[in-house]
């Protein structure tokens, strides 16, 4: 299980925005993890840096070490998706 939990400089929903909004206040990273595609560029970080979800037990994984890894996996919400070139 990827977890973000609040602390100093790290904004999860408390009122101030959506639920599924995480905001670093330091450099104001930002996840909407209801938006397509942000749960998996989560989990295909954790598992390039080997972490492993296949063990019966429950693991947790700070979510905050993944940020940056899944913020550049993601294309920026105002970019159209790419076309396919058919003629």
């Amino acid at each position: 299980m990827i977890v973000f939990r609040k602390g100093p400089g790290r904004l999860v929903n408390d009122g101030m925005f959506h639920d599924g909004g995480v905001l670093r206040t330091s450099d104001r990273a930002y996840l909407n993890l209801h938006r397509p595609g942000v749960a998996r560029a989560l989990l295909d970080e954790a598992l390039e840096r080997g972490h492993d979800f296949a063990p019966a037990e429950t693991i947790e994984i700070d979510g905050w070490e993944l940020i940056d890894g899944a913020l550049r996996r993601l294309r920026p919400p105002d970019q159209p998706a790419p076309q396919d070139d058919q003629p």
